[in-house]
């Protein structure tokens, strides 16, 4: 992703496990479970064990298991993390309907685990809450938008 200062969207925090596909690839070694950091109109940044290099063209199912929606992107920047890689992507071929909707859906489902969390389980796993809210609603949220 770009310097903050050239960012022309927002980024908002998120934690959704997806499924990252170098170039559309099925094999194993091209295939990487990672972890949004935080996504905006323009794109996402994620972690995840496998080093891609800038310009690499994702496929990113979202979320990870029953997806509902696969993304392209392009990668940005790849940085070393420890023993992961923090990865900016921008996103490509996504119509700006998609783009407007994918944001408020992610605002959908930060309300969702707030009551969730409100009805008394403080141990909540808020990712299993996304998962549900994404199996129940996001169908027809996503409905027709490319």
């Amino acid at each position: 992703m770009m310097p903050i200062e050239n960012r022309q969207a927002e980024r908002l925090e998120a934690g959704y496990v997806v499924t990252v596909r170098v170039g559309g690839s099925t094999s194993a070694e091209t295939v990487a479970k990672a972890q949004i950091n935080n996504l905006s109109k323009g794109g996402l940044c994620f972690v995840t064990d496998t080093r891609l290099e800038r310009g690499q063209w994702l496929e990113i199912d979202f979320p990870a298991f029953n997806p509902v929606v696969k993304l392209t992107a392009k990668v940005v920047w790849c940085r070393a993390q420890r023993d992961e890689f923090s990865v900016g992507a921008e996103f490509t071929a996504m119509g700006e309907p998609l783009r407007v909707r994918l944001i408020e859906m992610h605002g959908a489902i930060a309300e969702y685990q707030k009551i969730k969390k409100a009805e008394g389980n403080d141990a909540i796993d808020l990712q299993q809450v996304a998962a549900e809210w994404l199996n129940l609603y996001a169908e027809k949220y996503l409905a027709g938008l490319s």
